[in-house]
């Protein structure tokens, strides 16, 4: 079973200015990391370095499982200079063949323009132990957009692949999102796509509430589903419950 992506909003205004603050990194498993009403960053002199590591029921990927509905274990490290950033990840994937893992490349630049954050750049998803003669590495490029509004976050997201894994076929994949912070520990939100061309088209959506208990770890409690039931259990609805810890 090969990744699949969905569709969506248009982004408007891009610029510069000189405030430093990027969204949520939502490269890998974006239905564990939608946007948080967090307020922008402080200016940092130097590189900041950042990890995270995530264990799950399974691993989600925009309505799609990744895992034959199986438990995932995510790792991610990430170093932003100003609002410039590069970052790598890694987990686990279950496609009915010899591939064993995925890896994901990206690096951005994450301008804040009048309240509006940004994330412009491309994300490379690589995977490890492929079939012989299979090549189903993609490239994308992408454009994020958040804005707060007190505790309400909204935003959107669009990808683009001129050749999503091996099929020589573009696709296009967008979603809108939102988010509403309760408290400072309790947030819910939820997204809602499309994707169209590549292999297939398809809408999904999910909803789902993250909790901080602690500083540095968060648990999230989501449901996902998607409009194709009749292509397998991989795209039916998904209950995930999941832990992380990010430093």
């Amino acid at each position: 079973m090969l990744k699949m992506l969905a569709a969506a909003i248009a982004l408007l205004g891009l610029g510069y200015a000189t405030a430093r603050a990027a969204p949520p990194d939502t490269t890998s498993m974006p239905q564990l990391a939608l946007p948080q009403a967090t307020p922008p960053e402080p200016v940092v002199a130097g590189p900041v370095f950042s990890f995270t590591a995530t264990a799950a029921t399974d691993y989600v990927f925009r309505g799609i499982s990744q895992t034959e509905n199986g438990a995932a274990v995510f790792g991610s490290a990430r170093v932003a200079y100003s609002d410039v950033y590069a970052g790598v990840g890694i987990e686990n994937v279950d496609f009915h063949n010899s591939t064993t893992a995925e890896y994901d490349l990206s690096a951005g630049w994450t301008p804040v323009v009048d309240g509006f954050r940004f994330d412009l750049g491309v994300v490379r998803y690589g995977y490890i132990d492929q079939p012989a003669h299979t090549e189903i590495d993609t490239a994308e490029v992408k454009a994020v957009v958040l804005h707060d509004f007190g505790p309400v976050t909204l935003g959107g997201a669009v990808y683009y692949s001129g050749n999503y894994f091996g099929s020589h076929r573009d696709d296009v994949y967008g979603e809108g999102r939102a988010s509403y912070r309760i408290t400072p520990k309790l947030t819910v939100s939820g997204a809602a796509g499309r994707q169209s061309g590549g292999l297939s088209d398809h809408t999904t959506w999910n909803a789902g509430v993250t909790y901080s208990f602690i500083k540095h770890l968060s648990l999230d409690l989501r449901y996902a589903d998607t409009d194709q039931h009749d292509l397998g259990k991989t795209y039916r609805s998904h209950f995930t419950a999941s832990i992380a810890a990010a430093f």
